[in-house]
């Protein structure tokens, strides 16, 4: 034991090795690590615990199968005993061991996640979770992208997850098709489901902050994408997707032109109650919307749907006391609330004059809506309050700050779009799909490996790194 726990510390030989020299090392101890039994991992020796031995940060690996050893020998009240430890290890992990070994990761995320989960604390797990993720790349897709995005669905921590999801992904891993992948049947692909479930919770994560464009964009990608069948997924991220349409504009949003027809035929089929509801709410009429609720109410309970559905009844009645502007300049809470807006049925004052007056102060409050509300008596029992309709100009700061933001994103992604096509451009199989064309065409493989279009993404928008942002600008705003 005490020569094993001496190869344990003596790898990495140095901390200055080359990257092929490191991964030669790496093969070796994984070679040691699994031919020992798990038994020898997991127990101390000489009263001595082998973890404090190890530091997570450089034994990255021995401490990972020390861990798994562990949990898979271990009793019920193991993982409260190894909890900080598995904590510590996520946090602190070198990348470049464990993605030699991500079939021992997950089996040690999995053990992590089932045991928040199952005591009824999902938030325990968030933070490490979420480091473990930023310590490998986070713009390549994982299975730990869909697992945390459920975790934090679950411990209500939509401002994690979004600072995950706001991170673009701009690669996904490729089924491995190797002899030695292929033998190793304990490695578990990334699946297609896994990307939809992704693309769904990211959606959900965006509507848990009402931000409903950034949740339109991630359920369109789970209904665009494709395939040649509609998975139960994209049909929940669809129906979701017409509720978050009514908040963001009052109306359903058009299917992405990219939607396959299976999956086209497959919404328009599994979804007319919510076209129906849909159809009720752009109406503007609140009878006709009450009927189609009471009709679906069972239809949103079973899709776990009451939650956004009762937002959108909520957001008719603020919709529909913007739609007043385009007609009066002045109107009483007492007329806006004998329109009867309030659809939600939650009985009470609500609808009356003064909650009219609370909604339309927190609308104005929001700056949902340009107004002043004004009392004509200083007794609020006598006096009647007027809402003034305000036509003043958009405030063009808040716009040209988004355009900076949304400009900023789309240079970094273009950066690395650049570094992934030629990344992919030196690749094995890329070479030979060019040989096999040049084959086709009759001309010669290098003539058109060497046009620049091939190496290098530019998306017409032409931009140098160098470039000052007036001339990106005006570049932005000729292509629109």
């Amino acid at each position: 034991m005490d020569k094993l726990i001496d190869n344990f510390l003596s790898f990495p030989s140095s901390p200055n090795i080359s990257e092929s020299e490191l991964h030669k090392q790496i093969q070796n101890h994984l070679s040691l690590l699994n031919r020992t039994p798990a038994a020898t991992l997991a127990y101390q020796h000489a009263g001595t615990d082998v973890l404090t031995l190890l530091d997570p940060s450089v034994n990255s690996l021995a401490y990972l199968y020390v861990l798994v050893a562990r949990l898979d020998l271990g009793q019920k009240g193991t993982m409260e005993v190894t909890w900080r430890q598995i904590v510590t290890f996520l946090e602190t992990f070198n990348p470049k061991q464990v993605r030699c070994a991500q079939d021992i990761f997950r089996r040690l995320v999995d053990f992590f996640f089932s045991f928040a989960t199952e005591s009824g604390k999902p938030i325990i797990a968030v933070r490490p979770i979420k480091k473990a993720i930023l310590r490998f790349n986070p713009t390549k897709f994982s299975f730990l992208h869909p697992l945390f995005l459920r975790l934090c669905l679950e411990a209500k921590c939509y401002r994690d997850a979004a600072a995950i999801a706001d991170i673009d992904l701009v690669e996904f891993p490729c089924v491995t098709t190797s002899k030695a992948a292929a033998e190793n049947s304990r490695i578990r692909e990334i699946t297609y489901q896994d990307v939809l479930t992704y693309f769904l919770y990211a959606g959900m994560t965006y509507m848990g902050i009402k931000e409903w464009r950034r949740a339109a964009d991630y359920l369109t990608y789970a209904i665009a994408a494709p395939g040649s069948a509609c998975s139960q997924i994209q049909i929940d991220a669809y129906k979701k997707y017409i509720l978050v349409g009514l908040l963001l504009d009052g109306k359903s949003l058009p299917i992405p032109r990219s939607t396959t027809s299976v999956a086209n035929r497959a919404y328009k089929a599994l979804s007319k109650p919510y076209d129906s509801f849909a159809s009720a709410f752009k109406a503007g009429n609140p009878e006709l919307l009450r009927t189609e609720v009471t009709q679906l109410v069972d239809v949103f309970r079973q899709d776990n749907n009451t939650g956004l559905a009762i937002q959108c009844l909520e957001a008719f009645r603020r919709m529909q006391i913007i739609a007043l502007r385009d007609t009066y300049v002045t109107l009483s809470t007492e007329e806006i609330s004998k329109k009867d807006l309030e659809v939600t049925g939650r009985g009470g004052d609500m609808g009356g004059k003064e909650d009219t007056e609370a909604v339309i102060l927190g609308m104005i409050e929001r700056e949902e809506i340009s107004a002043s509300l004004s009392h004509s008596h200083p007794n609020p029992e006598q006096s009647q309050t007027t809402v003034h309709f305000h036509n003043n100009p958009v405030d063009e700061s808040c716009n040209l700050a988004a355009l900076q933001v949304e400009l900023r994103r789309i240079m970094t992604l273009n950066k690395q779009m650049k570094t992934i096509n030629k990344k992919y451009g030196m690749s094995r199989e890329f070479i030979q799909y060019m040989v096999k064309v040049a084959k086709m065409s009759g001309s010669s493989v290098l003539a058109g490996m060497a046009e620049p279009d091939l190496m290098d993404f530019d998306y017409g928008f032409g931009w140098a790194e160098d470039e000052p942002e007036e001339a990106i600008m005006q570049d932005f705003e000729d292509d629109m």
